[in-house]
C-alpha cells in the first residue's frame, strides 16, 4: 500500500510543478510522462493527493440490469415465501413471469437486504463419495429429533417429545411422527407408517435403532426383517453419511422456533400440517420441483 500511496505522491509532486510553471510539456519530461497525461491528472487535481485517487470503472446502469417491477415481484415473494426456502420463491417467481436465472434473483434479494457480498465458502472438506438412489425407495434415511422443550405448553414439566423422520433419499419427500419417548419400541411402531417399496433403511447408531454394543436385535432392526428390508448405519461421527435427513432437521429447527403447543392434538395437526407442506415445497436439488412432483414425475414415467 505505501508503494502504491508513493506513486500518486509522485503525481502531486508532477502537477504541482506543471502549475508552478504552466507548462505541462516540462513537467512531462521532468516526471517522464506525457503532456495529456499530466493535463488529465491536472484537471481532476483539487489540491489533495485523494482526488488522484482510481475512481470505480463500474456503470451506473446496466442494459440487463433487474427492472423495479422484476425487483418488487421477487421481493414480495420473498416476503410470502421466503422462510421456506429460496428455490420456492423462484419457482413462484416464475409462474409469474419472472425469466432471470436463480443465481440473478439470489443476488438481487441479497442487494435488497444490504448484504450484497456473498458468505466466504467453507473449506471443501474431502468425504466419502456416496452413491445416489436411482428411484423411490431404494434407499432411506430414518433420525429423531427433540421437539424443543419450550414449544411444549401442555403436560407435566418432565414429558418429552421427539419426531421421528423418514426420508427418502430420491424424491426427498418426508414422513413425520410424533413420539413421547426415544426407544426402539417407537422407531419399530413408525415402520408400519412407510411405503412398502422400500429397499433399504439407513440411520446412524443411536440406541432407539440398533445395539452395537450386543448381538442381541432390537425391536427396530426386527421389525426391517419382518418387512424384508435392508438396514445399514452411518459409521461413528459421520453425520454427513445420513446428511439428507440432517439437513432436514436444521429447517424443522427453524420451524420450531416461534411455535407453542397448548395441546399434543395440536401439536399432532401441526406437524401433518408442516409434513404436507414442506412435501409440496420446491427443491434447488430437484430442479425446482417438489418432493411430490419428483414422484409423480417417476412414476408416470414408468
Amino acid at each position: 500500500m505505501s508503494s502504491i500511496s508513493e506513486i500518486y505522491r509522485v503525481r502531486q509532486r508532477a502537477i504541482e510543478y506543471a502549475i508552478k510553471h504552466n507548462n505541462n510539456s516540462k513537467a512531462a519530461v521532468k516526471y517522464k510522462t506525457s503532456r495529456q497525461q499530466i493535463k488529465r491528472w491536472r484537471d481532476r487535481y483539487d489540491g489533495t493527493v485523494q482526488s488522484l485517487l482510481p475512481k470505480s470503472r463500474r456503470p451506473k446502469s446496466h442494459p440487463n440490469q433487474h427492472t423495479q417491477e422484476e425487483i418488487e415481484l421477487v421481493m414480495k415473494k420473498y416476503r410470502k415465501f421466503g422462510y421456506e426456502g429460496l428455490a420456492e420463491v423462484y419457482v413462484k417467481a416464475r409462474k409469474e413471469g419472472y425469466s432471470r436465472t436463480y443465481d440473478s434473483m439470489c443476488r438481487i434479494i441479497r442487494k435488497m437486504k444490504g448484504n450484497a457480498k456473498e458468505k466466504p465458502k467453507k473449506p471443501h472438506k474431502r468425504k466419502k463419495k456416496v452413491e445416489q438412489a436411482k428411484y423411490p425407495g431404494e434407499r432411506v434415511q430414518i433420525d429423531i429429533k427433540y421437539v424443543p422443550e419450550e414449544c411444549i405448553q401442555f403436560g407435566t414439566r418432565d414429558q418429552k417429545y421427539y419426531q421421528i423422520t423418514a426420508l427418502d433419499e430420491y424424491t426427498r419427500k418426508r414422513v413425520l411422527r410424533i413420539a413421547d419417548e426415544k426407544s426402539t419400541y417407537q422407531t419399530a411402531k413408525f415402520l408400519e407408517n412407510l411405503e412398502k417399496e422400500i429397499k433399504k433403511v439407513q440411520t446412524d447408531n443411536g440406541k432407539e435403532f440398533t445395539n452395537s454394543e450386543s448381538d442381541k436385535k432390537t425391536l427396530f432392526e426386527v421389525k426391517l426383517e419382518e418387512k424384508a428390508i435392508e438396514y445399514g448405519t452411518t459409521r461413528p461421527y459421520s453425520p454427513w453419511e445420513n446428511g439428507k435427513v440432517e439437513r432436514s432437521h436444521r429447517l424443522d429447527s427453524k420451524y420450531y422456533e416461534d411455535k407453542k403447543f397448548k395441546s399434543k392434538e395440536e401439536l399432532l395437526r401441526a406437524i401433518r400440517k408442516y409434513n404436507t407442506r414442506y412435501n409440496n415445497i420446491s427443491r434447488k436439488v430437484l430442479g425446482f420441483k417438489s418432493p411430490n412432483e419428483v414422484l409423480k414425475e417417476y412414476n408416470e414415467n414408468q
